[in-house]
């Protein structure tokens, strides 16, 4: 039995006909909620054709329905049809192909509206202030230290000019209500310029907005007069750079329907610059190849004609080298108003991107929430549409899922390989953070706006992605970060050779050959453990731990006899037999080390990470399907455990398992 998990950019359906009924069916989707349309209406409809007014027969079909001479169709056609039975059950919708090539299970779960998400269903709601107050627009541009010449904007209050903006807005003072209520209804839903960072060693500004509705030969004088208000705003000079992410085609496109871009001749403090990153729907069909790129292909040949098809490395350059242009002009001192179409999915890629080579506080994990926040959920990146949280439930709605968010962590961990001491989250932060704005098990991702989170009041209903991350922040932290070592990432690789693909999240579920070692895990492991250590050492000049024996090293830093060893090759041999980073207890003499009970305690032989696939619980034993999974070290017994099994040691202030904390009380 195969059991499907969730891929965004995977959503075949299933079709049967027949004389008397006949549809589409949705046999497999990356929401359930089709599913619960097809069990509460489709199937419904075929038992009352079948049982007419039996109800008894009617309960015994409502309780195992089998329907025959179903067809598996991928809608964007990805994979041949599959003909097979669908089984309905109380619990699960199930289809099976009739060779036996595919078994697809789909959890019952009928949610059909917002409501009905995972994050409402949290009764042990706790107080969540922090969590739900994670950007302060306030203290963030106070951080950025924006000038005087900006101030909060209350054009937008109640979201009376544009519901997918946030409520407050930082605009330039001198802009008069005429000039910017004009602007609003100029640029496309009302997404006028508005500031979203500012650089201090310059001045210059980042702001963003969505395409002007120029048509053919429209112009707006109110919306010239604020980009001429922005350029003077800035510190360096009164000439900015007008950033279009869209291919020069699709400009055209957009300006046959009365949107466009700017003309230049009206913009008279503005340089037109246009990058050709695609729009979601090819981004959409990328993701789709790439996914069969690597879990489909079999032959080297294969891989790399289908990577390379794909285009998805070359859709994530594009989107790191419009940022570092963001980035560079900056720098220099010209500002930069960014946009795309509707200033949602590329903008808010490519001004995120920017951010995060000029800022080394983005690059933390409490400034990349902030980042998240501001650039992502305030300026109203669609989460519920691009994730499909309501499932796919027409053509229209499929149109609209696309793995925009997707791109941009890639686009984070393709900077991370590059530069991975100037941050100090690792990539596990941002598969979870992947996960969880699919998972809907917080409200952090949920609606497609501002307005839409406030009017689900998701800070009183659900819990904050944000606390979850902070009350395990030592899981995310990568063991090699330096703070404070660069503040911008200059220099930075864009050559094709430089991007790889991202298999610690396209292929962290594979179970064929044995992964590699994850280099931050085994190096957290063993800071971990020579902290432990450290500790039994506290106190005992005199005495030695057997991994610093090992080292060459005594306490005092100079040379041990083992160092002797290097010629005879003992210490070879002994640096041969450890694993994953984590030193074997050897016995010594008494004579070497003394044998304290306490020390004893903090030199326990600890697991290696390899081959650890379960928790050593034996009331869990749950998995470790993904080489990102947290494998956490139990201080005293050295066994390793999943995070539910492992508590902190009040005593001694350490990680425990549960056993081990039950024996210390």
């Amino acid at each position: 039995m195969v059991r499907l998990r969730r891929t965004p950019a995977h959503v075949p359906a299933a079709r049967r006909k027949t004389d008397d009924l006949s549809g589409t069916y949705p046999a497999y989707t990356e929401d359930i909620t089709v599913a619960g349309s097809l069990l509460k209406d489709r199937l419904s409809l075929i038992v009352d054709t079948i049982t007419g007014r039996d109800e008894e027969r009617k309960f015994e079909l409502a309780h195992c329905l089998n329907v025959d001479k179903v067809q598996l169709v991928n809608r964007f056609g990805a994979e041949p049809n599959i003909v097979g039975t669908v089984h309905v059950t109380t619990t699960h919708l199930i289809f099976r192909a009739d060779d036996g090539s595919k078994e697809i299970w789909i959890a019952n779960g009928l949610i059909e509206n917002r409501n009905e998400l995972l994050a409402f269903e949290n009764r042990d709601l706790i107080e969540d202030l922090p969590g739900w107050s994670r950007l302060d627009w306030d203290i963030e541009f106070g951080r950025q230290g924006v000038s005087d010449a900006w101030g909060c904007n209350k054009i937008n209050l109640g979201y009376q000019n544009c519901d997918t903006y946030p409520e407050r807005l930082w605009l330039p003072t001198s802009a008069s209500a005429n000039v910017v209520v004009g602007s609003t209804k100029f640029r496309s839903r009302g997404r006028l310029p508005a500031l979203t960072y500012f650089y201090r060693p310059t001045g210059a500004v980042i702001c963003r907005c969505a395409q002007p509705l120029t048509g053919f030969s429209a112009r707006n004088v109110e919306d010239e007069k604020l980009m001429e208000l922005i350029g003077k705003a800035s510190s360096t000079g009164e000439v900015l750079y007008m950033i279009d992410t869209r291919p020069k085609i699709n400009q055209m496109v957009n300006k046959a329907q009365g949107k466009g871009y700017e003309d230049e001749r009206n913009y008279t403090n503005m340089r037109l610059v246009t990058f050709d990153i695609d729009n979601i729907h090819v981004m959409r069909q990328s993701q789709q190849k790439l996914l069969e790129a690597v879990t489909k292909t079999t032959s080297i040949t294969d891989y790399i004609k289908t990577l390379d098809s794909s285009g998805w490395l070359k859709h994530v350059r594009s989107i790191i080298e419009c940022g570092i242009f963001i980035a560079d002009a900056l720098i220099k001192g010209m500002s930069c108003v960014v946009h795309c179409s509707d200033g949602w999915d590329r903008t808010s890629q490519v001004v995120a991107v920017a951010q995060l080579i000029l800022d080394p506080f983005y690059r933390t994990i409490h400034g990349f929430q902030v980042l998240v926040e501001k650039d992502w959920l305030a300026f109203g990146h669609k989460f519920d549409d691009r994730c499909a949280h309501l499932g796919a439930q027409n053509d229209e709605a499929l149109k609209e899922i696309s793995p925009v968010f997707t791109q941009f962590l890639d686009c984070v961990w393709q900077l991370m390989q590059q530069r991975p001491m100037d941050f100090q989250f690792n990539e596990r932060c941002l598969i979870e953070m992947h996960e969880h704005a699919y998972s809907c098990q917080f409200g952090t991702f949920i609606g497609n706006c501002e307005k839409d989170r406030k009017d689900l009041n998701l800070s009183k209903r659900t819990k904050s992605l944000w606390t979850y991350f902070n009350s395990k922040q030592d899981d995310y932290l990568n063991p090699f970060y330096k703070p404070n070592r660069v503040s911008c990432l200059v220099n930075l690789d864009t050559r094709a050779a430089a991007f790889s693909v991202w298999h610690s999240l396209y292929n962290r579920f594979d179970d064929g050959l044995l992964p590699k070692e994850n280099l931050s895990e085994t190096t957290m492991s063993a800071i971990a453990h020579r902290i432990a250590e450290l500790k039994g050492l506290c106190g005992r000049g005199s005495s030695v731990s057997t991994s610093m024996v090992d080292s060459g090293h005594d306490s005092s830093g100079t040379n041990s006899e083992a160092a002797g060893d290097l010629e005879d090759g003992k210490l070879t041999n002994r640096l041969l037999s450890q694993e994953s980073g984590v030193y074997e207890q050897t016995h010594q003499s008494s004579g070497v080390l003394k044998e304290d009970e306490d020390l004893i305690r903090f030199n326990v032989r600890w697991q290696p990470l390899r081959n650890a696939r379960r928790c050593a619980s034996q009331q869990c034993l749950a998995e470790f399907p993904s080489a990102v999974d947290r494998r956490i070290h139990c201080f005293t017994c050295g066994r390793i455990y999943c995070r539910r099994c492992i508590k902190m040691c009040d005593v001694r202030r350490e990680l425990v398992c549960v056993g081990c904390k039950r024996e210390t009380a």
